[in-house]
């Protein structure tokens, strides 16, 4: 069965939607080492991240557990037979 949304499209959808990005009214022009710092000292901005990353992580490391799960099967299976 395919899946509805895959990587792909969301991420398409995401690039065409920037304006709903933005965290806050005014000028979001500038060099990129400021926009990193805004992102950085500001805690509310730094609480995303963190939790983005700790969301990441957290998929990964399932995704991980879930694939040693089934080659742990697949080994058990060829053992047995």
């Amino acid at each position: 069965m395919r899946k509805l949304f895959n990587t792909h499209s969301l991420t398409a959808a995401l690039a065409l939607a920037p304006g709903a990005a933005f965290a806050h009214e005014g000028e979001h022009g500038g060099a990129f080492f400021k926009e990193l710092m805004h992102v950085v000292t500001e805690p509310d901005h730094l609480a995303i991240v963190v939790a983005g990353a700790a969301l990441i992580g957290c998929v990964s490391w399932v995704r991980r557990s879930a694939r040693k799960r089934a080659q742990a099967r697949q080994a058990s299976a060829r053992v047995q037979d």
